[in-house]
């Protein structure tokens, strides 16, 4: 299931850091921001908008770190590593994007039919908000589970087979 790896601490390092901030960004953005922005909504309607604005600017610096790491001469595990981060975060951004356009959608649509304050929560929390939330909890799990995977060296299977190692051929 994991293929093991003789690495550095220096790369064990460096190959966590993209998990570690992806984390960042799910964990104390997505919940702790987004859950303070909202206590805070009547007084400051517009700043709950902080969160996907935050959340965007870290998925841009994944992605471009990602590029430059692959372009650098870090080691492939670390290699691996920014890829696999960089391939969450590509999924989450659609999924974030999605989430803002069904918001969005949904208090537009609340605005033309003339809908109540509760029947709009309800339809942008059911169709929007829930969804995301769970894909937020399995997108942490799979973050935690790569910290630890990059800490011990190690990869899946899978990533390996998708995507070989050419300096250790010989």
């Amino acid at each position: 299931m994991h293929r093991q790896f003789d690495i550095s601490p220096e790369e064990a390092k460096r190959a966590k850091w993209p998990h570690e901030i992806f984390l960042i960004n799910l964990i104390f953005n997505h919940i702790f921001v987004f859950a303070a922005t909202v206590g805070v909504m009547s007084t400051f309607p517009l700043l709950p908008l902080a969160v996907p604005a935050i959340s965007f600017a870290i998925i841009a610096y994944i992605l471009l770190k990602a590029r430059q790491v692959a372009a650098g001469d870090d080691s492939w595990f670390v290699k691996a590593h920014w890829q696999i981060a960089a391939r969450r975060n590509r999924f989450f951004m659609l999924l974030l994007a999605l989430v803002c356009i069904i918001f969005g959608a949904g208090l537009w649509l609340s605005k033309m039919l003339g809908w109540a304050k509760i029947p709009t929560i309800a339809l942008i929390g059911g169709v929007g908000l829930l969804p995301f939330m769970v894909a937020l909890l399995v997108l942490i799990v799979l973050g935690n589970e790569s910290v630890y995977m990059a800490r011990d060296g190690k990869l899946t299977e899978r990533f390996v087979a998708q995507n070989p190692d050419d300096s250790r051929r010989s």
